[in-house]
């Protein structure tokens, strides 16, 4: 009985080693999670020989648009250009590790999809992926990389990446099997939606339209290559600041304001109470940045930053950004009631970039920028290109002091240098696209 009861033991003892070493990681290691520049990508290329550019975008459109919507989270489609084929969505899924009657273990993921369509192909990439886990975030570089997750010889993963690994392999595999269904089957019911939306929302079939081609070939392609993205800041971006901006016709109908103070709005955008802006602000400021833009048809700047945030102040819902007065945009916000502070996808790192390094006082910004004006019911100027617009009007403008400096590496990096003004702006529209 001793000797059944020790084999009992011995064999019990052993199984988390067996069950653990059951796990085939083979599809996992070394190749299946793509590196660009050092940043994790992953792309897909869809061969649909025959197939015009329009009916790819349509179609790929059609599903995407549904997919983010069925989404509980914020997910969204943030930018299209339809005649370059360019479709921009920034997606948040959860990634579930283990989900039992007691426990439920699992991460927020967030990511870019970039689309790209041609004729005859569909390019996608997904890129810019970040996980909220608990209270830690973390990116994909930091967390699912080769680098990172797998040992030296490239022959297992790390047990505490593993789980993230292997889930967003999964999910990007899935992703993109989906979304070539969309592309090539007659019936795109059968498209999957996010686990937690597939109660909820289904896909409309679209049989009486025509498949993309006769035969779709979905193939694997080494991950396109990109320039790097531009280094996250922590101090706004140095302008040499700016002159007056020719005015640009609006391509944007604006509702007039409604003197009963209904939601007024912008063709294009959605309306949103303050409370309900989507995004992480640390992140949309000191990775994405911003522009504040300041004035009026008349006369009007725009400037990049990355010093901001959101709150509560005497009960109003504000905004609070930093301008230093040897810029050309303050003297625009000293002399205006409102501003808007506006923010943009990947796709215009460029255009924001321009905007940090030239000046409005020696050439036309708008025009070196390459981005749209539009005017606001109540004046202000902000950009078509946004993808989220707030409009703020001056509540408090404060100039810092050097006395107000509690933090001696930050006063001694400032000391004898002009410091910025702070403005809080009471926020009176949002709107989101």
């Amino acid at each position: 009985m001793r000797k059944i009861i020790r084999c009992l033991v011995m064999v019990a003892a052993c199984m988390p080693v067996l069950l653990f070493a059951q796990d085939d990681d083979s599809k996992y290691l070394a190749g299946a999670v793509p590196e660009v520049d050092g940043k994790v990508v992953f792309t897909k290329e869809f061969d649909l020989k025959g197939a015009d550019r329009d009916a790819i975008y349509d179609r790929i459109y059609e599903w995407l648009d549904k997919r983010m919507k069925a989404n509980e989270n914020n997910s969204r489609i943030s930018y299209t250009k339809k005649e370059e084929g360019q479709i921009v969505a920034q997606g948040e899924e959860y990634l579930v590790f283990s989900s039992n009657a007691f426990s439920l273990d699992r991460s927020m993921m967030s990511y870019n999809l970039v689309v790209l369509c041609k004729p005859g192909k569909c390019e996608m990439s997904i890129e810019r992926i970040r996980y909220s886990y608990e209270d830690s975030r973390y990116t994909a570089e930091e967390q699912i990389s080769d680098g990172m997750a797998l040992n030296k010889k490239k022959t297992s993963i790390y047990r505490g990446n593993r789980r993230f690994r292997v889930k967003t392999v999964d999910y990007v595999d899935d992703l993109f099997e989906n979304a070539g269904m969309a592309l090539g089957l007659r019936d795109v019911a059968a498209i999957a939606l996010p686990a937690q939306a597939q109660q909820t929302a289904t896909v409309p079939p679209v049989a009486t339209e025509p498949a993309l081609s006769t035969e779709v070939t979905v193939q694997s392609v080494q991950a396109v290559e990109k320039p790097a993205p531009a280094p996250t800041i922590a101090t706004p971006v140095p302008l040499p600041e700016e002159a007056n901006v020719s005015a640009a016709p609006a391509n944007i109908t604006v509702t007039p304001a409604s003197s009963s103070g209904k939601p007024v709005s912008l063709e294009g955008y959605k309306h949103l109470s303050p409370d309900k802006i989507p995004g992480n602000i640390i992140k949309m400021l000191n990775e994405d940045w911003m522009l504040i833009t300041a004035g009026t048809d008349a006369k009007f700047n725009m400037m990049t930053a990355s010093w901001g945030g959101l709150g509560v102040l005497y009960g109003k819902p504000v905004a609070t950004c930093f301008i230093n007065p040897t810029r050309y945009t303050y003297q625009l916000m000293e002399t205006n009631e409102t501003y808007t502070l506006t923010f943009y996808t990947e796709a215009y790192r460029e255009a924001l970039q321009y905007c940090g390094s030239n000046s409005g006082r020696d050439q036309d910004k708008v025009k070196g920028s390459g981005l749209t004006p539009v005017t606001t019911p109540s004046g202000s100027k902000a950009f078509s290109e946004a993808w989220l617009i707030i409009e703020c009007r001056k509540l408090i403008g404060q100039s810092l002091s050097h006395d107000a400096l509690f933090d001696e590496k930050v006063k001694n990096e400032w000391a004898g240098k002009q410091l910025h003004k702070m403005y809080i702006g009471e926020i009176i529209n949002v709107w989101v696209k």
